[in-house]
């Protein structure tokens, strides 16, 4: 009786000594911690190198915060080439976009007009891993701009007008826009309008006092620039809609997307954002001088999202 005991002890010993083991390595460290739930993982809200997308990241960041979520901004990461290789390779998961610069991006034949028909074709388009959230009734067209001595002298209205005035005339815009199917391409395509020279700027107050003194003729900027109304200059119409509707939607990757907490939050402050929002807050950051963040938080609050 006395081995059998002896036998049992050391073999529960033996066990124990095992599940010991079983919980630790080695060294004698601990083991990881379990990962983070889907919703604690951090998202990260980036945006393009223009005023008004960072302000939307922004507010799009700090809704998702205020929903107890983990996020963090990586701002400022170039034009649409750039940004959209950061949400495919994951490095970001949010950035602001525009819907019908969007549709044109992947499907530069789109037949697409109207709002609605620029958002029903839209999902269709992305690819795998991307998805956009609903759109908001705030948009920001691209638009072309004269001053107001330069259509009174040429009798300028529309875009149709530029085929008389082109070839002696530069344009001005962001650098991407040489490519882009709403650009030079575009304009001659169809208006007719072949450009003696294209002139690229990053910065819109360069591009807007170029424009003031005559060294361009014809400039585009966007509909919620303040520059356009606090210099009286020309908005020219498109008859041909070349620029497609640009409502403000966030384009997310799928993770986002079904994360309802996260979808919640941003689709809250699509719904409350209005254009004369987006005026107002981009005024803030280029007349005024505020941070972009300060400025996001002052509307979320206004709102109650924050």
């Amino acid at each position: 009786m006395k081995l059998k005991t002896l036998t049992a002890v050391v073999a529960a010993l033996a066990f124990g000594l095992a599940g010991c083991a079983s919980n630790s390595n080695p060294l004698g460290e601990q083991s990881a911690a379990p990962s983070q739930p889907q919703d604690q993982q951090a998202i990260v809200v980036g945006s393009a190198n223009f005023t008004e997308s960072q302000v939307l990241g922004e507010l799009y960041a700090q809704a998702l915060k205020a929903k107890g979520l983990n996020v963090s901004t990586k701002p400022n990461i170039g034009n649409r080439e750039v940004y959209l290789k950061a949400l495919q390779e994951g490095s970001i998961s949010i950035v602001p976009e525009y819907t019908g610069n969007l549709l044109l991006n992947y499907d530069k034949a789109s037949k697409a007009k109207t709002q609605q028909e620029v958002e029903t074709a839209l999902p269709e388009k992305l690819p795998s891993g991307l998805q956009v959230l609903k759109s908001s009734p705030a948009a920001d067209q691209d638009v072309y701009v004269v001053t107001k001595e330069y259509a009174d002298q040429n009798g300028i209205a529309s875009l149709a007008d530029l085929k008389k005035i082109s070839s002696g005339a530069i344009l001005g815009g962001p650098s991407e826009l040489e490519t882009r199917a709403y650009g030079p391409p575009g304009l001659e395509s169809i208006y007719g309008a072949t450009f003696k020279e294209f002139k690229p700027y990053d910065s819109p107050a360069v591009k807007s006092r170029d424009l003031n003194d005559g060294k361009i003729q014809v400039a585009t900027f966007f509909t919620t620039e303040s520059v356009i109304v606090d210099n009286g200059y020309v908005q020219l119409a498109d008859p041909e809609s070349m620029i497609l509707p640009q409502n403000v939607v966030p384009l997310v990757t799928d993770d986002i997307a079904g994360n309802a907490d996260a979808k919640a939050a941003l689709e809250a402050v699509q719904a409350a954002l209005t254009t004369e929002d987006l005026t107002a807050l981009n005024k803030r950051v280029d007349s005024d001088h505020d941070d972009p963040g300060q400025v996001a938080g002052d509307w979320l609050k206004e709102k109650g999202l924050a």
